[in-house]
């Protein structure tokens, strides 16, 4: 079956990826190119190699100007409507639906201090033992998921 995404990846790609998300679970932020060569003692070049492999393959979304990641999912490297906390800790959401996931994935209770796009009410959510806290609001998600890569800013 052809999915568009790579069937395999290198040694360095696997070591990138889990240096990358330990660090941003544990630092609460996604760290910077050079951090990422230095903290796994690889070329510079080596490592912006793995980073664009993985960019083709969706796991990580890179800003277009400066190379840097931009996204490692769920997880965003700059500020973004969605903060998230858990306990003492923080992130940031690409959007609502990866800032549940930021919960999801790490399996914390947290909250989500989200705001309305249009009007910027807060809008916060809470999830508590795995399940998300009733809650008024609505998410609108304007793209199907099958074309959220199309334009992942936007979406």
């Amino acid at each position: 079956m052809r999915t568009g995404f790579p069937t395999s990846r290198s040694d360095l790609d696997n070591e990138l990826r889990r240096f990358v998300y330990r660090q941003t679970v544990r630092t609460g932020q996604v760290p910077a190119v050079v951090a990422i060569a230095k903290g796994l003692n690889k070329p510079l070049r080596q490592v912006k190699a793995a980073l664009r492999r993985l960019s083709a393959s969706h796991a990580f979304v890179l800003q277009e100007t400066s190379g840097e990641l931009w996204r490692a999912a769920p997880f965003s490297a700059v500020p973004t409507p969605f903060p998230v906390r858990a306990g003492k800790r923080s992130w940031w959401g690409t959007c609502i639906w990866d800032a549940l996931g930021i919960l999801a994935a790490l399996r914390v209770d947290g909250d989500i201090f989200g705001s309305c796009g249009c009007c910027n009410q807060a809008m916060p959510l809470a999830v508590s033992n795995g399940r998300l806290r009733p809650a008024k609001g609505l998410i609108h998600i304007a793209v199907p998921a099958r074309r959220w890569y199309e334009d992942v800013v936007f979406t």
